[in-house]
């Protein structure tokens, strides 16, 4: 597995995600030639394993579409050896903005408890979150994801997930990534990633595209799949 050791990172961003069709995401992609480059984390299949309560009351949070969401997830960039770097990230968003805590660790099979290379203050927030929600390992989302980085704004980003998977039993992070398809193999999510509004340009382009924001939690789907066998909803 490629790892990608760092510090820990705390920052807040402003998130907007789009559902692609085929013609769409190649439009997308042959604009962004010019625009933008794979970046650091390029072309990986991403691991995420999301801590919730017995009742999932993270995820239920998500669903009634609470002005203020939380979640908690172990991530992974490929199937993870011990040994490896692997992460915890604890998300928050409140008014649209995204407030993102992001703490590396060795990976250590068996061990889903919180342990973090940080300092101790630099952990509270998970620690609290760990003390308040007493949760535990619930779900487990793999995807395909390639990741641009615009030349011009560096704090821009562009990610594309393609087969979106998920499962809530056999939840080892080294197992590989098979599961259940959230979306349809011919629908691509894009997420745009900024510390600030979209580039004008952008915005146009996507508009031009019929492309518009919708709320679509890669967990809350997985849930509303686990708990009503319906249809994933977004909006």
């Amino acid at each position: 597995m490629e790892t990608h050791p760092g510090l820990a990172t705390y920052f807040q961003r402003y998130e907007q995600k789009y559902l692609l069709n085929p013609v769409q995401y190649y439009a997308v992609l042959e604009m962004l030639k010019d625009y933008a480059a794979i970046d650091d984390y390029g072309v990986n299949t991403i691991y995420s394993l999301y801590y919730d309560t017995p009742g999932f009351a993270i995820a239920r949070k998500s669903r009634d579409k609470s002005t203020y969401k939380e979640k908690l997830r172990l991530r992974s960039y490929g199937v993870p050896q011990p040994g490896d770097t692997v992460y915890w990230e604890l998300k928050k968003k409140l008014q649209g903005v995204t407030y993102k805590q992001r703490i590396p660790t060795e990976f250590t099979p068996g061990v889903l408890d919180f342990h973090g290379d940080a300092p101790p203050q630099v952990c509270n927030e998970i620690r609290w979150f760990f003390t308040y929600y007493k949760p535990l390992p619930q779900c487990l989302i793999s995807y395909e994801r390639l990741a641009f980085r615009s030349r011009e704004h560096t704090n821009l980003r562009i990610t594309f997930d393609t087969r979106i998977r998920f499962r809530a039993s056999d939840l080892d992070v080294s197992h590989g990534p098979a599961g259940t398809l959230l979306l349809d193999e011919n629908r691509f999510l894009m997420e745009v990633k900024t510390d600030r509004s979209i580039p004008l340009f952008l915005s146009a382009y996507l508009t031009r595209l019929n492309l518009f924001p919708v709320s679509c939690s890669k967990y809350r789907m997985a849930f509303e799949q686990l708990m009503y066998k319906g249809e994933p909803q977004y909006a």
